[in-house]
Parts: C-alpha cells; sequence; structure tokens
C-alpha cells in the first residue's frame, strides 16, 4: 500500500505555489478572466492565478516555504526571469492591471510550465517582436512560424532554458516548453470546457493572492507521471474520482495552507467519493497511531447506516467481488446473530496506517464492546496474549471497504475500545509494546506542529510525516524528483514536518484543504543566533545572572565538572573546574557573587568573574541535599546549606557560624528552606515542619498525623497579618496545611500516584505560590491562597522530566518550563497555563528561557547531543 503519489500530488500543487509566487506584482484590474482559460489544453494538470496586486510581493516577502519547494537556485532564476521580461518597464502598459495565470503540463516525462498573461491593450502583431528584442540585453530573440502564427524564442547565454513566447487574441503564452504552446495555438486541440472553467472562476476568491484549478482525472496522469513502482491501496481510492477542486491560499509563514470546495462527478467507481454525502465529524484514531508512522489515512462517518448502503451499492459495481459477496450472503445466511452481532458491534471512525519499515497497521472503533467480547469466540481464535486472528477473510473489507482491502485475515487486539490489526503477529506485538510505553505518533514534534495548524474535525484525512516517510518517498518517487527530495542544499523538501489533505462532505461534494507545515528558519529552535560548544554534556541548567551594570552572563556546567561563564554574544567569558557536580541551583546574591554547592563536600561563593572570594571554597561536614539558602537574621547575612537531616551555617566569610546548634530532624530534610517572621522553617521526611531560631534550635515542631510519608517539596505562604502557612504533599496524594500554633489540615487529592512530585512557585500575581504536580505524564498546577484547587492540567504521550524548570519573569513571579526526556521537546508556558507560541521545540532536557542580557529580548538556550548550546531568540 504506498501513498507515495498522494505526497506528490500535494507536493506538485505546492510547486506550482512556489512557481506562481515568483511571477506576483504586475497590476490588478479585472478584465474578461474566462478568455484566456479557454486556450488550455484539457489534459492540464494544474492552474494558478493570482492577484497582480503591488501588496502580493510584500504579503510572500522571505516566504520560505516557496524557496523551499521551487529550489534556491530555480528561485534566482525565476527571479531574474520576472525583472527582465515581465517587470520590464516596455510591457508595463500593456499587463499593467492584467491577471495572470500559470498552468503546469505533462510533456513526455517531465512537467512544464505555461505562463498565460492577457494584455490589457492590444499591441499589433507586426510589434510584438520588436517589443520583445528590446525587452532585455540578456535575451537573444528568434523568430519561428509554427500553424500560422508567430513564435518567439528567447535564449539566454547564462542558461540552457530556452523561452518560447506567442502573442495571441491579445494574450500572451510564454512556456520552456514549443508542443505545449502547440496545443495552445492549435484550434483542434481539445480545450478545458466552460464547465470547467466557470467552476474555478466561481471559486476564486478575489480577496486572496493566489488560487488554484485542479481536475482530478488528472491525479491518474500525475500518478504516472511521479511514482516509480506500481501503485498500492492508498492511491486506488482516489483514482477515478471525476470533478475538479478550485483552492485559495492561507498565509502563514511557517505553512503552506489551502482551502476550498471539490466538485465531485462520476463517482460511482470513486471509494472517496462515498464520504461526500456525510457531514464532518471529530476524528481521535489518529491518537492511537505509534510514533514510527510514516503516513496514514482516517476517515470517520456521520451516518454508519448509510456509509453501509452506499458501501455495498460500490462494492457491487467493482469487478472481481463476486466471490467476496457471495462469503458474505453465505454468512449472513447461516450465521445470522453474529453478523448482526458484528454490525452494532464496529464503530464509525477507522484508518490505514503504513509504517516506516513498510508494515501496514489498521484501526477501528468499537461502539459496543461487550457485544464485541460475545461475538470473540465465533469471529477469531486466540494466539496467545490479548491477540486474535479472524476466522474469515475479508470481513472488514465487506463492511467498510477499500481501507481494509490488504487485510485479509488480519491478526488484532483491543486497546481502549479501538480494534488494532495487522498482516503479521510481529507488526502488531510491536505495536502494543509502543501503545504500553506510550511511543506515539501524537507524541512527535512533527505531528505537534501539524495539530497547531489543522483540525480534527473530517471525514477522510491524510497525513504523511517528512522524516519518518523519507526513505520511502526516496526509493518511490521516479529519479528526478527523488533527487530533488534527497538534495538538502537546493531544496527544502524535508524542512517540511508533515503533509496532509483534509475532506469534509458537503452534501456529495468536499470542503477540502491541504497543509504543509514547514520548518522555517523563524521559527524558535531553527536558527541559532549563536552556539557555544561545550566538550561534554551539561549536567547544570544555563542560569542567567548579573554581571556589571551594563552586562549580564549565562553560567552552566559540564560533565567533568567545569563551569563556562558565556557572555550574552556567545563568547566565552571565563571557564574554571569545580570539585564536583552542582547540587539544587546556583544563587546570586545582592553583591552579584554566585553561591552553591557541590557532591564533593564543598560550598564555594565567587564573584561574577569567576574568583573566589575569601573563606571561600570551604568543606561540608557531609554530602548537600539542596540548594543553599542566604537569609539575614539578628542584622547579619548566613548562608545555610540542606544537609541529610540538619541545616549548616556560614556567616559570609566562610566561617561556621560558632552558635549553631545544627540540630537534627526526624527524617531526612524536605527540599526548601523558608524565613517565617524571625524563624527558620523547614519540613522532613516524617510529615513534622521544623520552626529553628537564630541559634539553630528547634523552636516549635508541628506534626502531621498518622503514619504518611512526604518527600516532596515544602511550600511557604506569606502571611503579613497571621501565621505564615507551609504546605506540601504526602505519596498518598494528601495536601497539608501546617501554621505555628494551629493543629495540621489535610485534603485529598484524587487522582495523584504515589510517585509524583510536587513543587512550588509563583507562577501569577496571586500571593500564594501555585503548587506545581508532576504526576507519570500529567502536569497539573494548583492554586493553594485558601484551599487546593486545580487551575489547570496538561497531558502528555511520555513522562515528564522529573524536576520543572523556573525562569524569573520579575522579582516575584517565575515562568514554568518542562521537558519530556524520551522525545527530547520541551516546553515553556504561559502565565495562564499555556502552551507558549512556537513549543514543543527538540532539545535536551536542561534548558533556560527568557532575557540573557538587561534589554534582551527572550532567547531559548538549549543544548542537543552535539555538546552545543544554542541560543535561539524568540
Amino acid at each position: 500500500m504506498k501513498g507515495t503519489i498522494i505526497v506528490s500530488v500535494v507536493l506538485f500543487i505546492a510547486v506550482v505555489a512556489a512557481s506562481v509566487f515568483y511571477f506576483t506584482g504586475l497590476g490588478s484590474a479585472q478584465k474578461d478572466m474566462t478568455k484566456p482559460l479557454t486556450f488550455l489544453p484539457e489534459e492540464t494538470l494544474l492552474i494558478a492565478a493570482f492577484k497582480n496586486e503591488e501588496t502580493t510581493d510584500n504579503i510572500f516577502k522571505d516566504y520560505e516555504v516557496f524557496d523551499a519547494l521551487l529550489g534556491f537556485n530555480q528561485k534566482q532564476q525565476m527571479d531574474e526571469l520576472k525583472q527582465q521580461l515581465l517587470r520590464s518597464p516596455l510591457l508595463q502598459e500593456y499587463l499593467s492591471g492584467t491577471d495572470v495565470y500559470v498552468s503546469f503540463h505533462q510533456v513526455k516525462k517531465s512537467v512544464e510550465l505555461l505562463f498565460t498573461i492577457p494584455a490589457v491593450e492590444p499591441l499589433r502583431q507586426d510589434a510584438v517582436g520588436n517589443l520583445l528584442a528590446q525587452l532585455s540585453d540578456a535575451y537573444q530573440v528568434t523568430s519561428l512560424d509554427t500553424l500560422g502564427q508567430s513564435i518567439f524564442a528567447l535564449r539566454t547565454d547564462s542558461n540552457d532554458v530556452t523561452l518560447y513566447a506567442a502573442y495571441h487574441a491579445d494574450i500572451f503564452f510564454v512556456t520552456p516548453s514549443l508542443p505545449i504552446l502547440e496545443k495552445v495555438l492549435n484550434k483542434r486541440h481539445p480545450k478545458l470546457s466552460r464547465q470547467q472553467i466557470s467552476f474555478f472562476l466561481e471559486n476564486t476568491n478575489r480577496n486572496v493572492p493566489l488560487s488554484f484549478y485542479f481536475a482530478h482525472q488528472q491525479i491518474d496522469s500525475l500518478s504516472k507521471q511521479f511514482q516509480r513502482n506500481r501503485l498500492g491501496d492508498f492511491m486506488q481510492q482516489f483514482l477515478r474520482l471525476g470533478g475538479q477542486s478550485a483552492w485559495n491560499i492561507n498565509y502563514k509563514q511557517d505553512a503552506l495552507m489551502l482551502t476550498g470546495e471539490s466538485e465531485l462527478s462520476k463517482t460511482e467507481q470513486s471509494y472517496i467519493a462515498l464520504f461526500a454525502d456525510q457531514h464532518k465529524t471529530t476524528q481521535r484514531l489518529y491518537q492511537y497511531f505509534p510514533a514510527n508512522t510514516a503516513l496514514y489515512l482516517e476517515y470517520s462517518v456521520s451516518d454508519l447506516r448509510r456509509y453501509r448502503q452506499d458501501l455495498e451499492k460500490y462494492l457491487t459495481r467493482k469487478p472481481n467481488q463476486k466471490r467476496i459477496q457471495d462469503q458474505l450472503e453465505n454468512m449472513r445466511s447461516s450465521r445470522p446473530k453474529v453478523m448482526s452481532g458484528l454490525e452494532d458491534a464496529v464503530g464509525s471512525e477507522f484508518a490505514v496506517v503504513e509504517l516506516n519499515n513498510g508494515n501496514y497497521l489498521g484501526f477501528l472503533s468499537l461502539r459496543d464492546s461487550t457485544a464485541w467480547d460475545i461475538l470473540l469466540p465465533e469471529l477469531s481464535e486466540s494466539v496467545g496474549d490479548g491477540v486474535y486472528r479472524f476466522k474469515y477473510e475479508h470481513l472488514l473489507y465487506a463492511y467498510y471497504g477499500d481501507a481494509f482491502q490488504t487485510f485479509q485475515r488480519p491478526y488484532f487486539t483491543v486497546v481502549n475500545n479501538v480494534l488494532v490489526f495487522a498482516n503479521q503477529s510481529a507488526t502488531l506485538s510491536n505495536y502494543i509494546k509502543q501503545w504500553q510505553n506510550s511511543d506515539l505518533l501524537v507524541g512527535t514534534l512533527g505531528f505537534k506542529n501539524y495539530e497547531r495548524m489543522q483540525g480534527d474535525e473530517a471525514n477522510v484525512t491524510f497525513f504523511l510525516h517528512t522524516k519518518n516517510a523519507s526513505r520511502m518517498l526516496a526509493n518511490n518517487l521516479i529519479t528526478p524528483f527523488a533527487r530533488n527530495f534527497r538534495n538538502t542544499k537546493d531544496y527544502g523538501y524535508q524542512d517540511f514536518y508533515s503533509w496532509s489533505v483534509q475532506l469534509m462532505g458537503n452534501g456529495g461534494n468536499f470542503i477540502s484543504s491541504i497543509y504543509g507545515i514547514y520548518k522555517s528558519s523563524t521559527a524558535l529552535g531553527s536558527s541559532p543566533e549563536w552556539t557555544y560548544a561545550f566538550n561534554n554534556r551539561l549536567i547544570t541548567r544555563p542560569y542567567v545572572f548579573e554581571h556589571s551594570d551594563t552586562s549580564q552572563f549565562i553560567l552552566a556546567q559540564e560533565q567533568d565538572h567545569t563551569i563556562h561563564a558565556i557572555h550574552p554574544t556567545g563568547k566565552k567569558m571565563w571557564s574554571t573546574v569545580f570539585s564536583g557536580r552542582v547540587i539544587g541551583d546556583m544563587i546570586q546574591l545582592s553583591d552579584r557573587s554566585i553561591v552553591l554547592v557541590t557532591d564533593r563536600h564543598r560550598l564555594y561563593r565567587f564573584d561574577s568573574d569567576g574568583n573566589g572570594l575569601p573563606g571561600f571554597s570551604i568543606g561540608l561536614p557531609e554530602e548537600p541535599t539542596g540548594t543553599p539558602v542566604v537569609f539575614t537574621i539578628d542584622r547579619r547575612e548566613i548562608i545555610l546549606v540542606p544537609l541529610s537531616d540538619r541545616l549548616a551555617a556560614y556567616d559570609m566569610e566562610g566561617n561556621t557560624l560558632s552558635n549553631w546548634k545544627s540540630t537534627s530532624v526526624s527524617g531526612r530534610l524536605l527540599p526548601g528552606i523558608f524565613l517565617s517572621k524571625d524563624k527558620i522553617v523547614v519540613g522532613s521526611t516524617s510529615g513534622k515542619i521544623y520552626y529553628f531560631n537564630s541559634d539553630g534550635q528547634i523552636a516549635e515542631e508541628i506534626a502531621a498525623p498518622g503514619d504518611a510519608v512526604f518527600r516532596n517539596s515544602l511550600g511557604h505562604i506569606s502571611n503579613p497579618n497571621a501565621e505564615d502557612v507551609f504546605v506540601t504533599t504526602d505519596t498518598a496524594g494528601r495536601y497539608y496545611r501546617y501554621s505555628s500554633g494551629r493543629s495540621v489540615s489535610s485534603t485529598s487529592i484524587s487522582g495523584l500516584s504515589k510517585n509524583h512530585s510536587a513543587y512550588f512557585a509563583h507562577l501569577s500575581t496571586s500571593d500564594a505560590p501555585e503548587m506545581i504536580v508532576l504526576d507519570a505524564n500529567k502536569l497539573s498546577i494548583y492554586q493553594t491562597i485558601d484551599s487546593i484547587s486545580e487551575r489547570y492540567t496538561q497531558g502528555f504521550t511520555k513522562d515528564i522530566y522529573s524536576t520543572p524548570l523556573l525562569f524569573p519573569v520579575s522579582r516575584s513571579t517565575d515562568r514554568l518550563g518542562i521537558s519530556i526526556p524520551s522525545n527530547n521537546l520541551i516546553y515553556v508556558f504561559s502565565e495562564i497555563g499555556r502552551i507558549m507560541d512556537g513549543f514543543p521545540v527538540e532539545g535536551l532536557p536542561l534548558f533556560y528561557y527568557g532575557r540573557i542580557n538587561y534589554n534582551s529580548e527572550n532567547y531559548l538556550l538549549s543544548t542537543k547531543r552535539d555538546h552545543k548550546l544554542y541560543a535561539f531568540k524568540h
């Protein structure tokens, strides 16, 4: 089952769009739009029309999508042609205010274009040659005579292309193919019908810069033109589809988006036409497709009964179907309850997936899983581990048609009321593992960018994941097209995340759309402002601190324990090897000195030039467990370092505080050290909260009731008019509130697993911090000011990295970042919980987002496996 030709048709249309763009900007008035189209041969593959306004060039200025499709060298050549010929001042009085049509035509084993440009002011035939000869010194103009019509050949020394031009019926025709021009001028050669022309013009939106017309019967020609191997089942569904489509472009910097109407005719032998009388429905099966999906066709129907009736008529008309029809009738008569039960059990959504290794999976929704379970013994035989095989051939094909033609007697399993099947048991076994590991298409960057652009309501959706399908495309496209696809220097085909076609039933016709999602160089994560090379992978995230009154700087530690200081321009400032890996976070003090601790029992304090301050570094009695803090107590600054069950205290010169008792707590310290009024507050894994005085002695101890286990961070809700509140969760998913002199209160939060992680940060302007909960593949944000309540939640296909990242937005608020290590995607969220524009981006879990200098724009600082830090402006 090959979907390559569908991609070829889509890419072909896309290339036409790119070609047309480079010839815009010649005028705007509409004359007789019908007349120029009457000269086009009936076998014309595609027509594009564009508005000739000066603003069109500005709309598409630096539109990388067209450059990628057309080819960077070809784009330059077409720019020259436009400037030297069509933008020539000699032609302005004749072409200003006209419409230009670009059509594509098959010539032997290639496709050539034809420009059709009606003149607004007629020229004398004997003046055309002289006019063309004066256009540019770069062209050699010679005259030919064909069919009694003068044709001019324009050739330049800079390339091997000869352009042929004719002026006929007050219209200029220009093409690099003489046979096309001869067909245009030959009155006996069949031309486009009036009905086709009328449909195109009626569905052309004059308020958009670019429109297309495509005759469906040309799908057959295109399939032969681009496909190296035989057509597969995917393409067979689109063949013999009569009618035509007209699309208008919707401009977006990082996508090619075409939407319009598709009128159908001669639908009796077309499988896809069965969906034209359905209404669009929400498609959900794509959520089950594996991550190595190369392409898929997903179908959904609003009226299953009508679809089955239409399908039965369609199959009756198909040749070589008698054996299958007889088998179905025999089963209906011999096993009526089984067949009626099957009809009741299966649903209205189905899909076929081609994997990157060429294997296929089928998906079918179940309406009644109980009815399906009852049918299992009659319909199938178990092969173990929840996998079955149909006893009878062609059942799926009989009920759903060509979509399932390749599955004669497949193996299957059931996942969440979805029947999943394959022709090989190994293919199905691999899928089951992928499903269990959440290794799904919806978790890939290519699909997430697609989801941002295109909705999930349709009747038929074709989707191609460019990266997963790259080998398939290269092997099945004809050599010239395959060569261009692989050529990343001159073309940008592989910079498209995906291609898709969507069809929505519209009273016997379709509303149709084509989307090409492009990785633009302006997209976040595409083109770095600078890179900085490390020798090893990073083991801390990048930090941005103040360096001086005029500049900030970046600090990051790599695996050999070297800390690098990097200027906001990406230049190295200094680097120093530290003793051990940084534990917790680096912090900066008001004097711009940096304080950190390492796993080699060291406490460091150094200035912004990397020089250790007097008294530092110093040894710690044991390995620290988290970020150090600096508090002002009794009018002096002290550094507190969390150890396993106690706090170590030092002055700003690195001396141990002589009066500090360093009292141990019950259990281990939880992350988080706070100053509440004049007390130092910490929590422990035993469920207790401790208030220490300035000498390190326990002034108060509050215990949670019961024997719950605690391991998550402690949060602090400051209250200037009452006692502060401290909050955390236990492994059972209960939320606790502690306050001095009061009993502990707790509330159960439903749905939290024992492995959830809870953190606290000010993500909004609320007086209380939000609680950030990471639980497997789910992110939840709760407000905590009075009682716990969920603000928003976000699910992912893969587990989230265990620690969220917080990036300062102001002195009192942070922005949240998370990462998904298994698919190398990173996310940043806005204050209201939305994923920020441009995300997700591919990158490793340790990253930074925000300003990197006092007045800079926001940057994403991230790494890949090449040990480089990338700075992307956003």
